[in-house]
């Protein structure tokens, strides 16, 4: 059940992070911005990109070691 849990979690701070992000681009897009070099839209896109990838590293791992799709 940890790893569900810890799946779960991992699920809705990707999405909050995505949402926070695209919702920065939009605002920027919608002022007519250059956001390219935004800074803060940056960091969340790098954020945002790392939790994904460990959200699929973990979906990985628990297929492999527990032979479970996930």
């Amino acid at each position: 059940m940890e790893t569900t849990e810890h799946l779960r979690l991992l699920g809705e701070e990707t999405l909050y992070i995505e949402t926070i992000y695209l919702d920065l681009k939009i605002a920027k897009a919608l002022q007519g911005d250059d956001f390219e070099r935004e800074d803060l839209l940056n960091e969340a896109e790098a954020l945002w990109k790392a939790i994904d990838a460990e959200y699929f590293s973990f979906l990985t791992f628990l297929h492999n070691n527990n032979k479970h799709a996930a």
